[in-house]
């Protein structure tokens, strides 16, 4: 299977012919915004066969950022005027 990545301003003006190759079953087409790749399209059949992997990719990502969050809630919620923490900033 080849990757073809074209940027945003191409999709938009091409569009039509992205999804004959994509229908094709020749190519996925990667999109890019700013020279990052953004999205992806590929075969609506190829979607389906890998939808139940993806839905479980994307749970555990919503996991792992809600888990950063109350990480970074912790540190928040720290006191940070303690004669300790004084003492180390400054020996800095």
């Amino acid at each position: 299977m080849r990757i073809k990545t074209v940027d945003s301003n191409q999709a938009r003006n091409n569009w039509r012919e992205m999804l004959d190759m994509v229908l094709g079953k020749e190519i996925d087409v990667v999109i890019t915004r700013y020279n990052k790749p953004v999205v992806t399209m590929l075969d609506y059949e190829d979607y389906l066969s890998i939808r139940e992997e993806l839905v479980k990719k994307r749970a555990q990502r919503q996991e792992e950022a809600f888990q950063t969050m109350l990480a970074s809630e912790r540190i928040l919620a720290r006191e940070w005027d303690t004669a300790d923490e004084d003492e180390a900033w400054q020996n800095l």
